[in-house]
């Protein structure tokens, strides 16, 4: 299960878009500065996550908890304390350290999107001009007046092998300064060759720390 959620949340990476408008112009150099500004950032955050095993009408066959501590540098994992997981698999995690990966932003400066820019509503709908298998579309919400990411919507409008079905929300806040992912949620369907499935993901971050 593990690695399926690793695919999925680097499929949502990859998002990448047309910067002819001025404001995705501003926007990216905004996030650029952010990214920049929290590669030395220390921080700490709690989350809590529900994984649902869904039946082939969407119905939930079981769901698992997770709640977890980390401690970040950057992107980069220095602490993680498994605080209560109904997954034994989980326990095996302890201690291991890796990358915060679904931190990163999307670039706005691939000549192989459209955008459709709504100022007024802070709405960015992109999609891909010739879309392959994998590639994502979907909306990004920001602030108009200050230019802060707020939320990312994506969907695949071709799926690529083995998912069979993907749609996520990505939402964001402004914490002291920094711009830190609040909630995830993702729902996925794969066919593989020894394994199939359809799972429905919520997570949220809260009490976030930053050491100075």
């Amino acid at each position: 299960m593990r690695y399926i959620l690793i695919f999925f949340i680097t499929a949502i990476l990859q998002i990448t878009a047309l910067a002819q408008d001025p404001i995705l112009l501003r926007l990216q150099e905004k996030m650029d500065r952010q990214e920049k500004e929290q590669k030395e950032l220390v921080y700490g955050f709690n989350t809590i996550t529900y994984v649902h095993k869904l039946d082939k009408q969407g119905g939930i066959e079981k769901t698992d908890t997770t709640r977890t501590w980390q401690k970040f540098k950057g992107d980069s994992l220095q602490e993680y304390t498994l605080l209560y997981s109904s997954d034994k698999k989980e326990e095996k995690k302890e201690g291991k350290k890796g990358n915060r990966e679904s931190s990163q932003l999307p670039k706005l400066t691939d000549p192989a999107y459209d955008f459709l820019v709504d100022s007024e509503s802070g709405t960015i709908s992109f999609s891909p001009k010739k879309a392959k298998k994998g590639d994502l579309s979907g909306e990004l919400l920001y602030d108009p007046q200050s230019l802060e990411l707020k939320r990312i919507k994506a969907t695949m409008p071709k799926l690529k092998w083995p998912v069979n079905e993907f749609e996520m929300e990505l939402k964001f806040m402004q914490i002291e300064g920094f711009l830190f992912p609040t909630e995830f949620r993702m729902q996925a369907g794969w066919n593989a060759l020894i394994s199939k499935g359809r799972i429905r993901v919520e997570s949220q971050n809260s009490d976030f720390k930053i050491y100075r």
